[in-house]
């Protein structure tokens, strides 16, 4: 019995020792595999655009990681992500893919206007200056011929870049206003600088931004020195940015357009040490010459101070957040005069507690508490009466509301944004302040005015974290929140934010200005590029100023006014100029009427209206359509389907015909030009639309019945295969559902008839799937053919070898004769090639807008759908008859032989005339 009880306690030790055993080994194996926790810093990623900007951001970042900066209960992480230009860090912060980075105002207003980029935060300089002046910097004893601005046509300029508000948008508005620049491009303000100045340099006037049509002279480069392939005159050449033109000014410019600033810090640095500023002086606008320091009476104009931009679908909380971590940063990183490694316990230079040279709560120069004795005034000469008053954290009074006031909790009242001492700002911009401007997580503070977690101990910002203490300080000495109380025993390397050069290398203002001391947070009203700019906005906007206003096109259908108006709206998007109007007009030839007149500008016609256009109303072509030949012409065919053998060109009696419209070149003057030069039909006369009306037997010929196009006697069997409703029925516009090349084509394929007259294009425009309407979704290329000259048949495809004639496209016409103005026709001219560089894609989507596109169920609004591209026809064609060419003309003499009467009777009317003053002249003899 004792041997079983034994045996059972050993087997039940056995048991546990297993179980034991077996428990560790699966703590070991998941402890091993346990997910780590999860990082729930804040992150920020920096968009830099150079390695020197790079590896100041990851300095930058790791001194974030190291003294673990945060914002109330929120610690903050920095990623560096170089690109390699600031156009590129727009694009970036457009798709969310960095958060933040630095931008002049010039390029606030681009990230603004074409990214949807928002200003948060301003750099402050010193003395809570939030502006700077744009000046022309020469040297001294130089362009003695310069007395007016004007006179630096020709010169070699320097500019800090294309956009760039002090370094180029300010000096290119001022010389168009004062210094007689002309305008060349209303849509490309480089274009105009190009042929103001001589041989310069002016990065990014090549890139895609500002060479949008590509056809920008590289002038302005061509003094720039960048040696790196692809790297001259952008962003990465050495005479880029205004450090950049100083150095372009030293070595081969004549005057640079800097920031009042400029000069002074690169004179500083060890690169320009040998260069002695009094070697330099401004030039103002009136041409006078001025020492570097009269910047406030000889400038070019007032800039504002860069700013930190960001998405504008940063949430609300997330942009006052970073508001607060960028006050942060500056008051830990940006209160050293310079960098370097100094003692701990070194207090006298660097502890802003104790040195009056950079600690206003102890200078008497700045705190008037100190300072009581002497009898101040205010700015309006009133005299401040001094008695117990509060101070808010940056040491502005707010007698009021005392700074730490029971019943401001939130501190409303503190004054941290208002950075001109009188509350004007010189850029007009609505700076009421927002009372929400406040720090969310103001919970609890440190004696330093820090919110802190009051259960945590690991405070330290940029004096030393634990792991840089020396041990030899004995644990009651220690002060996590005041290092500098220590004996000079332990060094470590501070990070300054505001520091770029030499410690980085020769270039200044990385990541931001090495100016700049503070930034100030934007109230919501300024956090847009319009708020923000202020006035400046009006200078930028002036570069893009257009001697003409505006340009009307006129329509005449509802369905392409609605295209006309989502163009206009497209165009302003685009800011291009002039602005665009749209006008409607109930026929083309009352758009003539209305261009001779001058209530239209513009109209888009097919080759025989244009004809028109130029015979009775002095119009002219100016700009010509481009379909797949290469060449603004296109070949006229006609159509049958496969199934019908019957079918021949030759032999049309008693058929049902499909045309584009009366009049058109490919859809009525070829086919009745070929018909009757060949007899097929009787002639009448000059009657042509009765020989149709005689031949065909049932026809959709649109417009046949206006009285505008038909003087004669109506025939209706010419409009009888028509499909228009009401009103709308054979009417020559978009509203019949006939009309036009896609109109005719669908008469063949499902209105009975058994030809159509159309280009060459139309039938692979409308089978094998391109269309989705109902009539063409079936159709495929080969149930078609096309009817050839000699009476036999070919593929759609052979259309060079079976056609009926070569004939010129579509043409944008205007006013010419004595109505002639080419300042007119080349702003014209600029703003359709602009719009075809910006919205000539063939594809489209609810979103995106497309000239060369219609959308459904019409087709060929304004422009051919089958339109490639629009090329500008050269002035010596101008003329209607010399754009159409010989065949035109000849076929349009056998369908109307009054072509070319009216262009006759001023000659014949003057031979008349000249031969009675000779016969009367023989008489009196």
């Amino acid at each position: 019995m004792t041997l079983v009880i034994s045996s059972f306690y050993i087997i039940i030790l056995f048991y546990t020792l297993i179980t034991i055993i077996a428990g560790q080994n699966y703590w070991k194996l998941h402890s091993a595999t346990e997910k780590l926790p999860s990082d729930n810093r804040e992150q920020i990623i920096w968009c830099t655009v150079s390695n020197e900007e790079q590896q100041k951001c990851q300095n930058f970042a790791m001194a974030i990681e190291r003294d673990k900066i945060r914002v109330g209960y929120d610690y903050f992480k920095i990623n560096c992500h170089q690109a390699f230009s600031k156009d590129e860090c727009m694009v970036l912060l457009d798709e969310e893919k960095v958060t933040l980075t630095s931008l002049d105002a010039g390029q606030v207003f681009v990230g603004g206007r074409y990214h949807s980029l928002i200003p948060i935060a301003q750099e402050i300089a010193e003395g809570n200056v939030d502006f700077h002046y744009s000046v022309a910097v020469i040297r001294i004893n130089t362009l003695p011929e310069v007395n007016h601005v004007r006179h630096l046509r020709g010169k070699k300029a320097c500019f800090a870049g294309v956009g760039t508000m002090a370094g180029w948008v300010i000096p290119i508005h001022t010389l168009m206003n004062e210094g007689s620049m002309e305008i060349i491009d209303c849509n490309n303000h480089v274009k105009t600088a190009t042929e103001f100045f001589g041989p310069s340099c002016a990065v990014n006037s090549l890139t895609d931004k500002y060479n949008p049509i590509g056809d920008n002279s590289d002038k302005l480069c061509h003094i720039c020195t960048g040696k790196v392939p692809g790297g001259k005159c952008t962003d990465s050449d050495p005479y880029a940015g205004f450090e950049g033109a100083f150095r372009c000014l030293l070595e081969a410019g004549e005057i640079a357009f800097l920031k009042h600033t400029t000069v002074d810090e690169q004179t500083a640095t060890i690169e320009f040490a040998g260069v002695s500023k009094d070697t330099f002086q401004l030039l103002c606008k009136d041409g006078t010459r001025r020492p570097l320091s009269d910047y406030k009476v000889c400038n070019w104009g007032v800039v504002p101070g860069n700013a930190i931009v960001a998405t504008s679908a940063l949430a609300y909380e997330t942009r006052r957040k970073y508001q607060k971590f960028l006050q942060r940063v500056a008051e830990v990183y940006g209160n050293f005069p310079n960098n370097g490694s100094y003692g701990v316990g070194d207090n006298t230079q660097y502890d802003n507690r104790d040195n009056t040279q950079y600690d206003n709560r102890d200078n008497t120069q700045y705190d008037n508490r100190d300072n009581r004795d002497r009898e101040n005034y205010d700015q309006y000469g009133n005299r401040i009466r001094y008695k117990r008053q509060n101070f808010d954290n940056y040491d502005s009074r707010n007698q009021n509301n005392p700074r730490n006031d029971v019943q401001d909790p939130y501190r409303n009242n503190d004054d941290n944004y208002n950075r001109n001492q009188d509350n004007r700002d010189p850029f007009n911009r609505d700076t009421a302040r927002d009372p929400f401007v406040r720090d969310p997580y103001n919970i609890n503070k440190n004696q330093y005015g820090v919110n802190v977690d009051p259960y945590s101990t690991d405070l330290n910002y940029n004096r030393g974290d634990d792991v840089y203490r020396d041990n030899r300080i004995p644990n009651n000495t220690r002060d996590n929140y005041n290092p500098y109380n220590r004996p000079n025993i332990s060094y470590y390397e501070t990070f300054n934010i505001f520091e770029s050069t030499p410690k980085y290398g020769s270039h200044a203002n990385l990541l931001f200005e090495d100016t700049t001391r503070n930034f100030a947070a934007l109230s919501d009203n300024q956090q847009t590029f319009s708020g923000f700019l202020g006035d400046s906005l009006e200078i930028i906007m002036g570069i893009r100023q257009c001697p003409v206003d505006h340009m009307t096109l006129c329509v005449t259908s509802d369905p392409e006014l609605e295209k006309c108006v989502k163009m206009r709206t497209a165009l302003k998007a685009q800011l291009v100029r002039p602005e665009m109007r749209c006008e409607k007009a109930h026929s083309h030839i009352n758009c003539m009427q209305k261009i001779q007149v001058g209530s239209a500008d513009v109209v888009v016609l097919d080759a025989s209206d244009v004809y028109t256009a130029g015979l009775n109303f002095g119009l002219i072509p100016f700009i010509s359509e481009i379909y797949n030949l290469g060449e603004p012409e296109y070949y006229v065919v006609a159509v049958a389907k496969e199934e019908d053998p019957s079918t021949e060109l030759t032999y049309l009696r008693g058929k049902n015909t499909c045309h584009g419209g009366i009049n058109f070149a490919a859809g009525w003057v070829y086919p009745l030009a070929y018909l009757l030069s060949n007899g097929w039909i009787r002639p009448y006369g000059c009657n042509s639309i009765r020989a149709a009306a005689e031949y065909f037997s049932k026809s959709c010929i649109p417009g046949a019945l206006s009285t505008e196009y038909n003087t004669g006697v109506p025939y209706d069997n010419l409009c009888d295969l028509c499909h228009g409703a009401s009103f709308r029925y054979c009417r020559r516009d978009a509203s019949e559902d006939y009309y036009g090349h896609t109109g005719a084509f669908r008469c063949l394929v499902e209105g009975g008839g058994h030809v159509a007259f159309v280009k060459h294009t139309t039938v692979m425009e409308n089978t094998g799937g391109q269309r989705r309407e109902w009539w063409a979704r079936d159709n495929l290329m080969d149930d078609f053919e096309l009817l050839c000259p000699d009476a036999t048949r070919a593929e759609v495809q052979d259309y060079k070898k079976c056609n009926l004639g070569k004939v010129k496209s579509n043409a944008i016409v205007t006013r010419g004769g004595d109505l002639y103005k080419e300042i007119e026709i080349n702003a014209f001219i600029n703003l359709f090639m602009y719009s075809q560089t910006y919205y000539g894609r063939k594809t489209t989507d609810e979103f995106s807008f497309s000239m060369f596109s219609s959308q459904p169920p019409f087709t060929d609004l304004i422009f051919q759908d089958a339109t490639q591209q629009l090329k500008v026809i050269e002035p010596n064609e101008r003329y209607y008859s010399t754009y159409l060419g010989k065949d035109y003309m000849r076929a349009r003499r056998i369908v109307d032989c009054h072509a070319g009467a009216t262009q006759l009777r001023f000659p014949v009317f003057m031979i008349l005339l000249s031969l009675t003053v000779i016969c009367f002249q023989s008489a009196m003899r």
